[in-house]
């Protein structure tokens, strides 16, 4: 489940969104898994990997409207339970957790499935779009509470649900235990980097960079009154485009330099660069922009929030508070920069690998009369689980019992391919063969029918285990 925040008018633009890129990273981390993405039905994803199935699902294409919107009827239609089997979901929109479960559950699916929220964002009185919007945190909070896990950008994020409390409401506060047990960290470190792109910059200038949305929530008040008064040999530029007419607050000064960039472009400015700055000072759960200077080898100057800790370090060198501490450490940028960032891609990979086999050694694998004559089905070579469920339940509805049919398949050895769109169960090896021949034991269960009506449109190349 998606969290599709960057539109342009109907058309949704994945290559712009934060949260997708995170949702991208779990992909590539996850070869050995089908991934079904619900996307916005107006879109220009690539649909070009064996293991990933896009669906076009009812967004309501805006990112307030998104919090609250899902079409739980659309369900049952883009999802068939009895060709598709889904061990967890990955839920980028938190808020929806109870629509999301009710949604599946209600077609009695869904007993064994394993939900992750991912938060991109919590909510706190402050972040409300207007004192009079209705308060989102109540569903976050549901959201933690019917969760697998729940990952958080880091610590920080905590003091930031806390704030919900100062003013009473029905809730007394939060079970901290609670929350700690189904807590996981996904901290975030830049994509993949390409060759910089040369193009012509001043040469009598010292370029102060300012990579951020032009926003009040990114510090630009801040910025515009550190860097008054800068002499000449500095320029100050800004890659928002729409920092020159924002939306709200104030425009960057005439004197600001303001240009978008491709990103081989951009990644040539910060590698030429005197550094960038990052002035943020109010909410922030965690932040991109400022790691990619450093990644190139240039500095950045960084106003001292609590959450920049868990981003560059502690001990980070370039620090400040007040404009003075600025403008010394402007005045003197190192030469030449090297810093190590954490490595935030492999601790979030590892955090997710971890939770997910924490939750598969909880799962309960029953005995069914029906174990063997699946396992029949499958060494017969008739491995998609609609054909089998033809075989072993032609008339009865979707119940969680076949659910674990699959699961107890795949304890015994089975595989399931994550290259076809349906499921489908599959003997890896000769020893896991002779293992089923066993069980077996001669024992057969009649002829194994196909089911007419299943039209298979599947990618079925073989994953190479």
């Amino acid at each position: 489940m998606m969290s599709p925040v960057r539109w342009r008018g109907p058309h949704y633009e994945h290559d712009k969104c934060s949260n997708y890129k995170v949702m991208e990273k779990t992909i590539g981390w996850l070869p050995m898994c089908h991934h079904y993405m619900l996307v916005p039905e107006n879109n220009s994803i690539p649909d070009n990997r064996d293991n990933v199935t896009l669906i076009p699902f009812d967004y309501a294409g805006s990112v307030t409207l998104n919090r609250g919107h899902f079409n739980g009827r659309e369900i049952p239609r883009v999802l068939d339970f009895r060709s598709i089997d889904i061990d967890f979901i990955f839920n980028h929109q938190p808020e929806l957790t109870y629509s999301i479960l009710n949604a599946i559950q209600a077609k009695r699916y869904g007993g064994h499935t394993k939900l992750f929220n991912f938060f991109h964002w919590v909510d706190t009185p402050a972040t409300k779009p207007s004192d009079v919007f209705p308060d989102g945190f109540i569903r976050q909070f549901e959201g933690i509470h019917l969760s697998e896990y729940s990952f958080f950008h880091c610590e920080e994020t905590y003091k930031y649900l806390e704030k919900n409390f100062k003013k009473e409401n029905v809730f007394t506060g939060i079970n901290k235990s609670k929350i700690d047990e189904k807590t996981q960290y996904m901290p975030l470190g830049i994509g993949k980097l390409v060759e910089p792109e040369p193009f012509p910059l001043p040469k009598d200038k010292k370029i102060i960079v300012f990579n951020h949305r032009w926003n009040t929530t990114t510090g630009v008040d801040r910025l515009m009154e550190y860097t008054e008064g800068l002499g000449d040999e500095y320029m100050i530029w800004v890659t928002d485009d729409q920092a020159k007419k924002p939306k709200s607050g104030k425009a960057a000064p005439k004197h600001y330099h303001v240009e978008g960039l491709s990103f081989a472009q951009y990644l040539y400015l910060l590698q030429k660069c005197h550094t960038t700055v990052c002035f943020v000072d109010g909410y922030m759960t965690w932040n991109l922009s400022v790691q990619d200077s450093i990644a190139m080898g240039r500095p950045s100057l960084v106003y001292q929030h609590p959450t920049q800790k868990y981003i560059l370090g502690e001990d980070y060198p370039l620090y400040f508070k007040t404009k003075e501490e600025f403008q010394t450490a402007l005045n003197n940028i190192p030469e030449n920069f090297d810093w190590t960032l954490p490595p935030h891609n492999e601790t979030f990979q590892n955090n997710l690998y971890n939770a997910m086999e924490t939750s598969l050694a909880d799962t309960h694998i029953q005995q069914s009369k029906y174990n063997k004559q699946w396992l029949f089905h499958i060494s017969m070579g008739n491995e998609y689980k609609q054909n089998i469920l033809y075989n072993t339940h032609p008339d009865l509805p979707l119940s969680n019992v076949m659910e674990g049919l699959r699961l107890y398949c795949m304890d015994f050895g089975v595989k399931d391919d994550p290259t076809s769109k349906f499921t489908r169960l599959f003997i890896p090896t000769d020893d896991i063969r002779v293992k089923i021949d066993g069980e077996l034991n001669g024992e057969t269960f009649g002829e194994s029918k196909k089911d007419p009506s299943f039209i298979m449109n599947a990618k079925t190349e073989f994953f190479q285990w």
